[in-house]
């Protein structure tokens, strides 16, 4: 029984205590029958009988007094018809009760004696008959057939009936007993097993309790121990049954739970020190943007620069282009204004010089924005860079580093914002290059034309008209470096609103990062709190 399933122990005790309640039941059943087949006996033979013998023996008397009253006390007279009616009334009365009584005959005994008390009760009736028909004849000899051959005949009879009767008591006496002793069988027979089945049932429910109630007490004790945070308890119960399967389960939840919470402790760990290396990357980061800051703080300061001077240039030009304007009309004079175109031709040398001067000033601010713009560009491809090592090391923390994940999004955003405005820049410096480039080479040229016109002044004379055409083929140019000058204003104004565009977004990186640190500081004390959860587990 001890591979047996709780399920077939208890449908075995069951079936033990059902079935010696069946064979109880059988049993008594059976018995029943037997009482009930005594009782039908005794029913139909023995009582029936016996109640029938008494009412022959009563007519049987009955007749034996009437013939003795009729011969002993009466006055001698014959015997009339009615006085023969009234003793055939009592031999048809008998006749009907022996037959009555032959119904209810079972026992051949029985049935030998009712045939011999036929006999005696035809030869009693034939010498009743004699008796009466010797009465009005010879009194004498019918008192002598009386005493000597029907008194006799009766009392044979009369013993006959007392045997049958004596028969049909031993019949019921003997029905009766068999009753009680039936009954009394069966009173013990369920007595013995109404205790049969509650000695069984008894042990079969202890048994059952062990057979639950050990292993029970094993699991409450190895889950006493795993509450403990002792991880390595096991179920042993070396059962094939229920808890066979309890145990494999049980043993197999246990060991599923022991790779969580060991996984959990790595976990944990790895959180923490992924905290503590993206901690280090939002410091980096905010030391970062602290010089994203001053150095944007310094690009403002030069794009300032560049557009005093850009302003600077264009009056310059201005002014060069009224001298222009004044040499042309100038040499339109004739010879006697050669001496101021001279000295205007002086002046717009001077002025050529200033403006070179300047443009080279102005070249040189620009190679320095250049050289800020490849700095910018670098430190937004580094914050870049690092948004995304935090991305990683956010994913890594699951669950707990999504708010950290939505920063660095962010902060990717932000220096990608960073780098599109930088590449404006860097477009707009290009063109203010370029712009300068083509002011130096026209300045230089113009520089040169007047160069030459103040070599040729003493032949000015001669060449006057040519000077004329020079003079008047300055002007576009000088209104083209003016053109140029002007770009190059606008230019520094673009840039100047791409700084300030760059210096939000400095300041959104800057809070961005406080929101990361925040972030950083949750993450750590829930890598804490999770660290702590699982250090109490033993695996």
């Amino acid at each position: 029984m001890k591979n047996w399933t709780l399920r077939q122990r208890i449908l075995a005790s069951f079936a033990v205590v059902i079935a010696i309640m069946l064979l109880m039941v059988v049993f008594s059943y059976v018995s029943l029958l037997a009482v009930e087949r005594e009782a039908r006996k005794v029913s139909t033979d023995a009582m029936p009988g016996t109640y029938a013998l008494t009412t022959i023996r009563t007519t049987w008397t009955d007749t034996m007094m009437k013939a003795q009253v009729q011969v002993g006390l009466s006055d001698g007279k014959p015997l009339d018809s009615a006085g023969r009616q009234s003793f055939r009334a009592l031999h048809d009365s008998l006749l009907e009760r022996i037959g009555s009584y032959e119904s209810t005959v079972q026992d051949q005994h029985d049935r030998d004696a009712l045939l011999r008390f036929r006999q005696q009760a035809d030869a009693f009736n034939g010498q009743l008959e004699q008796l009466l028909d010797l009465y009005g004849k010879d009194r004498e000899a019918a008192r002598r057939v009386l005493l000597e051959e029907l008194i006799p005949a009766w009392d044979k009879g009369r013993q006959t009936l007392g045997e049958m009767i004596t028969l049909n008591k031993a019949i019921a006496d003997t029905a009766a007993a068999a009753i009680v002793r039936k009954v009394e069988i069966a009173e013990i027979t369920m007595i013995v097993s109404l205790l049969l089945a509650l000695l069984i049932a008894g042990v079969c429910g202890v048994r059952l309790m062990r057979a639950i109630t050990s292993p029970v007490g094993k699991v409450v004790d190895v889950f006493g121990t795993l509450s403990g945070g002792d991880l390595t308890a096991r179920l042993k119960l070396g059962r094939e049954d229920e808890f066979g399967a309890i145990e494999s389960g049980f043993n197999g939840m246990a060991e599923e739970l022991k790779g969580l919470v060991s996984q959990a402790q790595r976990s944990a760990i790895q959180v923490t020190t992924s905290v503590t290396e993206i901690a280090a990357t939002s410091k980096q980061q905010q030391a970062t943007a602290t010089e994203t800051a001053a150095t944007t703080t310094e690009i403002g300061a030069t794009s300032r620069e560049i557009a005093a001077t850009s302003r600077d240039l264009v009056r310059t030009m201005t002014e060069v282009s009224v001298a222009a304007e004044q040499t042309s009309t100038l040499a339109g004079s004739g010879q006697l204004g050669l001496a101021r175109m001279e000295e205007t031709m002086h002046q717009v040398m001077g002025a050529a010089e200033l403006v070179n001067a300047k443009l080279a000033i102005l070249n040189e601010r620009a190679g320095n924005i250049n050289q800020v713009v490849t700095t910018i560009v670098k430190v937004a491809d580094q914050t870049n860079l690092l948004s995304l090592n935090a991305a990683i090391e956010a994913e890594k923390a699951g669950e707990y580093g999504r708010g950290f994940a939505v920063v660095a999004t962010e902060v990717r955003r932000l220096a990608d914002q960073t780098a599109v405005a930088t590449y404006d820049i860097e477009q707009m410096v290009r063109e203010i290059q370029s712009a300068v480039s083509a002011g130096v080479m026209g300045m230089d040229k113009f520089s040169e034309e007047v160069r030459r016109g103040i070599d040729e002044v003493g032949q000015v004379g001669e060449q006057l008209s040519q000077i004329i055409q020079q003079v008047q083929a300055l002007a576009p140019r000088v209104q083209m470096v003016n053109e140029g000058m002007q770009a190059q204003a606008t230019g520094a104004e673009q840039i100047n609103q791409a700084l300030v565009q760059l210096g939000e977004a400095t300041g959104q990186t800057v809070e961005s990062l406080r929101q990361a640190s925040f972030a950083i500081d949750e993450l750590n004390l829930v890598a804490n709190g999770l660290r702590n959860g699982v250090s109490r587990f033993k695996v």
